[in-house]
């Protein structure tokens, strides 16, 4: 009977009046008690749940905040011009448990939401899946430090490893600048938006600058310009960046993407002076032999002079540089850097315009 009892499949009325019953052994109670024990301990829950919504205010911060993957892993890698009318990008939404194929008004609405917009774009070597999922741990650490609502666009561009690595470096690396007419179409059709924040690792640093430099009527040699430069004379960007592969001098004066900066509220640069891969960062170019500001920091003219230098850019007081090869040793992962290095906080509170001097370096930032 023992047996028969296990095997057998009961419909769903006998396993309720089963459960209540087992209830009303087990604590004394008539059947009939348990019954009203489980209504109430029902009843106290749902009270529980409206009561809350009523506090906060209907969906909470993070229900309204969403995730974009804006993806150009389709489209030919090396580029010189886009059409920034309708580029043939892909756009998928994360909907909590999957993600979800949506179209660009949905994720960049040229009228404005007022919500804070931030872009991520991700470094070398990242296949698509790495890439869904590594913006999903960027906006864990965003949630954990905010309770305002944003929308997080990554950039997906193609970036995965083939099968001659070294020459997917040179490759990627040219590719990665070609990705800045993409940034710039975004943040074009953001110029509505009070506030925009920029984060790119790694190659990805190379698209965001890039992007930034073309949004500020800006010219990168053999690559279309933008057809309407932002003439906003307001600092509406954020920008961190995260071991930037580009050259130390790019930001300067006379450099590549020397008009980054024009409408740059403030940025941060994370970098790491013992990073094995940044450290030969020269080898992208045997002529001119740059060094990598995610190795050393962005400079200023004084640079010219001296290349050890790694005070911040001249004239430049907005910008803030931080070493954090002593914390996180060798290696160029990002996981470290945003696991690892204090300084990141500082960055994540930077990034979502959170204008605090009190920011703790030290304290644990758990996603």
């Amino acid at each position: 009977m023992l047996l028969s009892h296990h095997f057998t499949k009961p419909n769903s009325t006998k396993r309720i009046g089963y459960f209540l019953r087992q209830v009303g052994l087990m604590n004394g109670y008539s059947r009939r008690n348990g019954l009203i024990l489980i209504t109430s301990y029902l009843v106290c829950v749902a009270v529980l749940l409206f009561a809350s919504r009523i506090v906060f205010g209907g969906d909470s911060p993070h229900e309204l905040s969403s995730i974009y993957e804006i993806s150009t892993r389709h489209l030919p890698e090396q580029f010189r011009s886009i059409s920034f009318d309708q580029p043939n990008v892909e756009v998928n939404k994360w909907l909590g448990n999957c993600w979800h194929r949506t179209n660009v008004e949905d994720a960049l609405p040229t009228g404005g939401t007022g919500m804070l917009t931030i872009i991520y774009v991700h470094g070398n070597f990242m296949e698509r899946n790495n890439a869904l999922e590594r913006v999903r741990i960027v906006d864990r650490y965003f949630r954990a430090q905010t309770d305002r609502p944003y929308r997080l666009l990554m950039l997906s561009w193609p970036s995965q490893r083939e099968k001659k690595p070294l020459r997917d470096v040179f490759s990627n690396a040219e590719s990665a600048e070609c990705q800045s007419l993409y940034v710039a179409w975004m943040l074009q059709r953001l110029r509505n938006e009070p506030q925009v924040s920029l984060l790119g690792f790694s190659f990805g640093a190379k698209a965001v600058t890039g992007g930034l430099h073309l949004d500020a009527g800006g010219v990168i040699p053999c690559y279309s310009a933008l057809p309407q430069a932002n003439q906003d004379a307001s600092l509406k960007y954020r920008l961190g960046l995260v071991a930037p592969a580009i050259d130390r001098h790019w930001m300067e004066q006379i450099g590549r993407h020397h008009l980054a900066l024009t409408h740059v509220d403030s940025m941060i640069n994370l970098y790491n002076s013992r990073d094995p891969i940044l450290r030969r960062f020269g080898f992208l170019d045997k002529f001119s032999r740059p060094i990598a500001a995610g190795f050393a920091g962005f400079t200023g003219f004084e640079a010219l002079l001296d290349p050890r230098v790694t005070s911040p850019l001249a004239g430049q007081s907005r910008v803030r540089q931080y070493d954090c090869g002593s914390v996180i040793g060798t290696t160029h992962s990002e996981k470290s850097y945003y696991g690892e290095c204090p300084y990141f906080r500082t960055m994540i509170q930077h990034l979502l315009w959170k204008d605090s001097a009190e920011v703790t370096c030290n304290a644990p930032l758990v996603p």
